[in-house]
């Protein structure tokens, strides 16, 4: 008997265990304790309890689950009238018979017959409301957990895919970065490739992860950042700032290292004289707050951020909601880049 059938079953046994046991209780009352009533009682509980199991039958087999309200209505005021005079005239020749009379035939017998008949009507449709509204809920809790999971699956489908972009944006600018060097530096852009042989091994392990440690982040921004320095020699000045306690803090890979490098393409490249970039990362209470400042001008074309910064953008939404920021803004010739996100251990 698997889990569905044990509750329905003890649903059944004590829901009607429970009707029967209070018409005892009532009839008592009443001064009515003859054996008759436990006769009674009985036929009581196991017609109902046999001809809601028929009843159950049919609507698994018409499949009155799957039916609107408005087709369910009807369906389950007829059946309920038509279980309640099944129930009157059963329980009622079953008690007559085993009482010696004849089975409807006093004028008192059927003004009974007449006032069980209401009676039950009610308690079988008050049955299969109960019953309907169980598997209602039920339902929406299945369709709940299924969206649920749609939902997870699916933004796990859209991490993986703007990580995979952004794996080939780093390689990209790296590239760049070297091919630059190529001319007027051999020697430095062989260490460059040796540095970024280092930086992708690294890079391929991060990206198979969905959180890293702040730590893991800053060391590859770190790598890149150094490699930088070789193309930009003494035009790049570099420093950053922030807790070493906060190195075990869980963010999404390439988080920093994709703003770190969006500073470097379109502010500092741009600048003959080179420029500045600090990163300061802190926290205020649970959230991390990173700043990153760069030499130059932010000049924002709304839907052409680029494709780290929008991405950047989308997997901040759907990892945190609205619960994280990121804002850009000029302050004393440097961009400011501000990332806010709720804090994982």
């Amino acid at each position: 008997m698997n889990r569905r059938t044990a509750i329905y079953w003890s649903s059944q046994v004590i829901g009607w265990g429970i009707f029967v046991l209070g018409n005892v209780v009532i009839a008592s009352l009443f001064g009515s304790t003859s054996n008759s009533l436990w006769v009674v009682s009985v036929l009581t509980l196991m017609l109902g309890i046999g001809l809601t199991h028929v009843l159950r039958y049919f609507i698994h087999r018409g499949g009155w689950r799957q039916k609107s309200l408005a087709a369910l209505a009807p369906r389950i005021l007829i059946s309920s009238f038509v279980l309640s005079v099944c129930f009157v005239l059963a329980s009622n020749t079953l008690a007559d018979a085993l009482s010696g009379r004849v089975p409807f035939t006093s004028s008192a017998g059927l003004r009974a017959l007449l006032m069980n008949g209401l009676n039950f009507w009610v308690v079988f449709l008050i049955w299969e409301i109960i019953y309907f509204a169980f598997h209602t809920f039920r339902n929406w809790k299945l369709e709940e957990i299924k969206n649920l999971q749609l939902r997870a699956a699916k933004t796990e489908i859209e991490l993986n895919s703007f990580k995979a972009q952004l794996n080939p944006h780093f390689i990209f600018n790296a590239l760049n970065s070297i091919r630059a060097l190529v001319d007027e530096n051999p020697a430095e852009s062989k260490r460059a490739i040796t540095m970024l042989s280092g930086i992708l091994r690294g890079t391929l392990m991060l990206g198979r992860r969905q959180v890293v440690a702040l730590g893991e982040e800053l060391d590859m921004v770190t790598k890149y950042l150094a490699m930088e320095k070789i193309r930009f020699e003494e035009r790049l000045s570099v420093s950053t700032s922030f807790d070493p306690e906060l190195s075990g803090v869980l963010i999404p890979p390439f988080m920093i290292q994709t703003l770190v490098e969006n500073g470097i393409k379109h502010g500092i490249s741009k600048r003959t004289q080179g420029g500045e970039i600090r990163i300061a990362i802190s926290r205020d209470q649970d959230f991390l707050n990173v700043v990153i400042e760069n030499s130059g001008e932010f000049q924002p074309t709304p839907g052409h951020e680029g494709i780290g910064i929008a991405n950047t953008l989308n997997r901040l939404s759907l990892l945190y909601g609205d619960r994280a920021s990121l804002a850009h803004s000029n302050t004393k010739g440097m961009v400011r880049t501000e990332l806010i996100i709720p804090i994982q251990q």
